[in-house]
This record gives structure tokens, sequence and C-alpha cells, in this order.
């Protein structure tokens, strides 16, 4: 038997007086940090999960998790970690360890592969089933960010991993920390390979984020002197009590008492859709999904936070986050989000971390970046979790409002893709504005639903228009029972499958409203024209009235930006171009600028201009405008345009705008087959040129009583007739969608 303590796990300090934290001693501070985030931050629900899994109850899992923590540094015992810090050398040397020195080093023979080599002979003859104890080597030894791939054991050579002694000392070490943990007998468990890999994949996303934790020098100091495993133990388990509290992951438990609709939206009395969200959510008494379709501006956010927060309390949950498409959308969701939580748990009890690329630039991580945790002025709220803002950990916070992509690299094989989907494990997710998703971001999305099933998670999803066979496919990814009859869906409408029980139900719907179309020729001077008719009085400019001209892509923008600045139909000052590649620092000025002029809290004398924009003032912003002039755009996008034309009912418009009118630009050459021109990249022009068809002869619609009959349209299997070039070019057009 060596002197396990010889082994050392992390050098601390500068290099004239480096001290070295034994492996043992930092292998228990990980096991005592994933201990702790079992007893104060999974969350009972996910706990329940968890030992549902594993076959065995509360006690015996947190012990079985414990120690394959720690076990995620095995791979440290070996030659190749060891000789990095010379003066250990002859001190193992003396234990009876040896160092060869072959040709080629110790190259690619990081800890975290020999982990994953050394430990399935290992956990398997501790009754762990050889299937899973292979998976869960590799989950484990990749815990700096990425799995060994497949064949990785076979570039190891004995000069890296060590000799007998070598296996010996793992054994002993594996040895004393079973003796420590004493986990359960796992023999015959998880024999399906779709439940280990979602297993495993959870317990790789624990483990990384325990390490981190545990890895904090302020929290777990270096310990040279150790010598005894149960007194140090006892020792990592207040440290790691503390450490989450020191890193703000005791912030939030998930509420006890229940919350009426207008407890989390203060003055606000739910309207018969919510109502019905309401009346459904007692129903929902487990992990479900809940597809919820109804016409932009009627509520569906609010209704989908009221029941994120009954799923909270029933189902003991670890958090929210709502994904959405832009960093725009994802921007003012963030303060939406904050309201509702301070409405629900205290002004400074906890507040949502803005999770995109561009967060930086909002106000609330700005200020998170200059202070420092627990010294502020605010300190008791999102200012004080510094800890989770690289958005490798961001998720793992209990509330963030942010973009899908960061939900989506949770299926991608990207460094940290289990820490991503660790930080969505039980809890509910909140999919808004999911007919915006393109064909490829659609096939991801499906496959993100059926992990976060296997994760526990209960997924809200929200549109405005959404066509059968998608919701189909949505249902389908999640795992929903095909009893669900949702092709035959009324619109509004709530889907839901919650364990075998499911459901498609119409949703009261708002009172119709015509929107009048109306088509320009093509060319910019038509545009100047209509514009100036509308907005001027006698041949003057209006002091009011507010117009959004949306373009399909930035350079169109661009374009018809200076042709109405050169035509000065309003002041220069009236005028906002608006898109997405915008410097972020001036992108996020703009954006409050406009959502300040023609938003929902925007006063009269301020309600006058053109913001000629891109998609990004397409999706959630809450904006309403007197006219709108658009591109052709796929109808559901169309629709979701028009959805901030006059959105807000009371509002007093002149007479040359007081009808909610659309002004679609009609294609060049659009007498034979329209041409798409630069749009074609942007929209299949199969999908624009059915739009086009089925647009035809119509001068109003009735919304929202044609919405479901205008998107299956376009994207239901009976497919327009028409004639000539148009006929050839719908077919050829449709096997290119086809084969996306």
């Amino acid at each position: 038997m060596m002197n396990l303590w010889t082994l050392w796990g992390k050098t601390m300090g500068p290099k004239e007086t480096t001290v070295t934290h034994p492996l043992l001693c930092h292998m228990v501070d990980v096991a005592a940090v994933t201990g702790a985030l079992w007893d104060h931050a999974l969350g009972a629900g996910l706990r329940r999960h968890i030992c549902a899994a594993l076959g065995c109850d509360d006690d015996d899992a947190r012990r079985t998790l414990m120690f394959w923590a720690a076990l995620h540094d095995l791979g440290k015992a070996s030659p190749a970690f060891q000789r990095r810090y010379q003066p250990a050398i002859a001190l193992l040397e003396a234990q009876g360890l040896i160092f060869t020195h072959e040709f080629g080093g110790d190259a690619g023979a990081w800890h975290g592969l020999i982990s994953a080599w050394a430990l399935p002979d290992l956990l398997a003859a501790r009754q762990t089933p050889r299937s899973l104890a292979r998976e869960l080597a590799r989950g484990l030894g990749g815990h700096h960010g990425s799995w060994p791939p497949p064949g990785f054991d076979q570039h190891l050579t004995p000069d890296q991993t060590g000799r007998a002694p070598w296996d010996a000392a793992r054994q002993q070490i594996v040895a004393e920390l079973a003796a420590l943990y004493g986990p359960a007998a796992l023999e015959g468990r998880l024999p399906v390979r779709a439940e280990r890999q979602a297993l495993v994949t959870l317990i790789s996303g624990l483990v990384s984020t325990a390490d981190w934790l545990g890895s904090m020098e302020n929290h777990f100091p270096a310990a040279p002197t150790a010598d005894d495993l149960p007194t140090y133990a006892a020792l990592a388990t207040d440290r790691a009590r503390l450490a989450l509290q020191g890193e703000q992951w005791d912030r939030w438990q998930a509420p006890s008492e229940s919350a009426t609709f207008q407890t989390l939206f203060t003055g606000w009395a739910p309207h018969d859709m919510q109502k019905k969200i309401i009346d459904l959510a007692p129903i929902l008494d487990a992990p479900g999904l809940v597809l919820i379709e109804a016409p932009t501006g009627s509520g569906k956010t609010e209704a989908a936070l009221y029941l994120a927060d009954h799923w909270a309390r029933t189902l003991h949950q670890r958090g929210l986050y709502v994904a959405m498409p832009t960093t725009a959308t994802s921007n003012q969701m963030h303060g939406r989000v904050g309201e509702m939580l301070a409405a629900r748990y205290g002004e400074h009890a906890i507040k949502p971390l803005l999770v995109h690329g561009q967060a930086r630039w909002s106000e609330p991580p700005r200020k998170i970046t200059q202070e420092t945790a627990g010294e502020s002025e605010g300190a008791d709220g999102i200012d004080a979790m510094t800890w989770f803002l690289p958005l490798k950990r961001s998720l793992l916070a209990p509330f963030g409002v942010g973009t899908v992509d960061q939900a989506l690299l949770s299926v991608l094989l990207t460094r940290h893709f289990f820490v991503r989907l660790f930080g969505l494990a039980g809890k509910t997710v909140i999919f808004d504005e999911v007919h915006a998703y393109d064909i490829y971001m659609s096939t991801l999305f499906a496959r993100l639903l059926g992990w976060l099933r296997a994760q526990n998670c209960a997924v809200i999803m929200l549109s405005a228009t959404l066509p059968a066979a998608t919701r189909r496919a949505f249902l389908q990814a999640y795992g929903a029972p095909d009893t669900v009859q949702s092709d035959a869906a009324s619109y509004p409408a709530v889907t839901w499958a919650c364990g075998q029980a499911s459901r498609c139900e119409p949703l009261p719907p708002p009172p119709d409203h015509a929107l009048a179309l109306e088509w320009l020729p093509h060319g910019d001077e038509h545009l100047i024209a209509a514009l100036h008719e509308r907005l001027s009085d006698h041949g003057c400019v209006a002091s009011d009235g507010c117009v959004a001209v949306l373009c399909n892509t930035v350079a169109r923008a661009q374009a018809v930006y200076q042709a109405l600045r050169d035509a000065a139909i309003v002041p220069p000052e009236d005028l906002t171009l608006f898109h997405a590649r915008f410097p972020m620092a001036w992108r996020k000025e703009i954006e409050d600028r406009v959502v300040a002029r023609y938003g929902k809290e925007s006063k009269p004398q301020e309600r006058r201009g053109i913001v000629v924009a891109t998609q990004v003032i397409e999706q959630s912003l809450d904006l309403d405008f007197d006219l709108m002039v658009s591109d052709l755009a796929p109808i559901d996008l169309l629709l979701q345009r028009a959805g901030r034309l006059h959105r807000h009912d009371k509002r007093v418009r002149r007479a040359p705008v007081s009808t909610p009118r659309l002004l679609l630009v009609t294609p060049e050459n659009a007498a034979t087959l329209p041409d798409w021109g630069s749009d074609a990249y942007v929209y299949e022009a199969y999908i624009l040129l059915r739009t086009w068809l089925t647009l035809q002869g119509r001068k109003a619609l009735a919304l929202p009583s044609q919405t479901q009959e205008l998107i299956e349209a376009v994207y239901g299997e009976q497919e327009p007739v028409p004639q000539g070039e148009q006929a050839s070019a719908l077919n050829k057009w449709r096997a290119e969608w086809a084969k996306n």
C-alpha cells in the first residue's frame, strides 16, 4: 500500500513558494461540491428524476454521484501528469512508482483521457454495468469540455498511463473513495442506451460544474499536510457549502406557495385566453410540453410565465430559461421577466441573467463586470452573480433570458455542451416565436426537444402562426403520445402533452379585425409617393404618424433609407435605420430609441417618423406603427410583421392611417414570374411563390380567423395550380426546397 497523499492534484502560489494540494483532497473537494449542489441547487424534481434513473433512494443517489464526481481526476494518478511538477518525482519513486521516458512524451495524454481509459474496469468491478461504466468514464473524463473521441485509448502509451504500480495506486484511490462514500450497486440498471446517455450527459455537466467550483482556491485552499481522508472530507463539506453561498448558488429555491396571475403581473386581470391556461395548469402535474398558438399581442408570454411559475412550485424545479429568436427580443423580454420575478420574489430577491453573445452591452451585465460581488450597492441580486457570467456557465443560473442559440448549443458537439444541457435540466424552458425558425434551426430544435424531455424539463412553445406539419414534428420530437390530434387544431389553440395524457384545445379567439392589403408597384419612387401621401397634411409633413418599412436584406434597407432621406418626407431626426449589422453598442442605442418612441409606453407627441428595418423588429418587440410597408416574405412572417401594426387599440390615429393597412412591395417581373433577387438567399423561393399566389386578388384579411387558412395555403399539402412559367418554377423550387 502506497501513501496516496504524495500524489499531487494542484499547485498553488508563485513558483518560488509553490505548495501542492494533494490529489485526494481535490477529488474530495469536487465530491463535496457535488453533494452541496445536490442538497441546495438541483431541486427536488431533478433529484427525483436522477433517483428514478439509478433505481435508488435519495441518499444512495447522492453518495453515488459524489463517488463518481471524485473519480473525475483519477487520470492525474499517472506519470504523464505527476512528472509535470518536478519536485514530486523523487517522492513518488520512493513509493515504488516508475517514471520512464519513451519517445513522444506526454503530448495528447491529458489527465481526462487517462481517467476515461482507466475507469471502465474500475467501475465495472464495483457493480456498475459495463455499458454504463464505459459511457460514464467518457463523461467524467471529458470534464474540461470535450468528451474523449472513439478510439482515444489506442494512442495512450504505458509511459503515459503507468504500468502495474500505477494501476495499483489507482485501484487504491478508488477503494479509498468507495469506502468513504459507499456508492450504490447498479448492476442491471439502465440497460437502454438512450437512458444511459441522458444520465451520463447530466452527470458530466454536474461534475464539470462541481470541478469549476471545487477548483476555486479562495474556497478550497491548498492542504499540503492533509493525511486523513474522513477528516479532510468533513472540512471539504463545510467549504463546499460556503462556496455555494459565496457564488450565489443558494439564492433561490422553488416557491412553496402558489401565486395568482394578478400577483405575478401587478394590476393585470387575465383575459379569456389566459384564463384557459390558468384552468389547464392543475392538470399538468408532471414535466410536459405546452404549445400556445395565438395572435401577436394576445398575452401568450404572460400565460407562459404563469404556467412556468406553477410548474416551479408543483414540480420543485430549478428555475426558468426563456429562449428568444434574436438579441433584440431577448433584451426586451429580459425586462419583462425581471418585473415578474420582482413581483413574485421581491425586488432584491432574484433577477434573470441576460444570456447572449452581446449581453455585455446591456445595462445589467455591464454593471456586473465593474463590480465585485458583495461589495456594491444592490449586490443582493444579479449584480452579485458574476460566477455565472461566462456564456458556458450562464444557463446554470436559476433564471435566464437569452437567444435560442444558447440552448441549441447544448445538443451540438461544442465544448461544454453537457454543461449547457445540465444548466437547462429540471427547469421550464420557454421558446418564443418558434415559427421564426428556419429549416436548419427547426431540425436542431427537434433534437433539443427530445433531450429536454430526457433531462426532466418542462417546455412551453409560443407561436403566432405554425403550420400543422411543423406542429406535428415538434410534438413527435418531444415524445408526445400519438393520440394528439394536432392537425385538426383550430386557431388560436393550446396543444399539450403531459405523461400519457394529451390534448389539443381551442382558445377563446380575440375579435376579428380587418387588415387592408395594398400592392405597391416595384421601385422606390412608388414607396416614396405612397408615404408622402399618407404622412402629409395638405402638402406639408405631418406632425404625427409613424411608419415601419420592413426590408428582407440589410442592403435593401440601406438603399430604402437613403432614398427616403433624399426625399425628405420626414426630418432627418425622424428617420431611423435599424438592422442587425450595426456595431452592438450602436444597435442597442437604436433599439432603445425605437422602443421608447414606438413602444407601448410611447407618448403621442413622440410617435412620428419612419423606421426602415430588417427582421429585427419582426419578432416580440412590443412596437406599434400606424402604417406598414413590407417586402414580400413568407406568409407566417408577414402576419408576424403585421402584428406591429395598430397593435394598441386605444391610440388615436390620423384619418389617412386610421385603418390597419399593410402595403406590400410587388416583386420585380411579377406579371410573368416574380424575380426574388437577393430575397431568395433569405427565404425559400418555393415558399415565396406560394405566398405570392395565396395573396393574389386579396384586398383585405380577416385576422385571426383566417390565420390558419393562410398558413395551410402556403405550407399545407394542397398546392396552388398556377399556369405557365409559374407552374414550372413551382415544381423546380419545390424540389430545391425538399432537398433542405
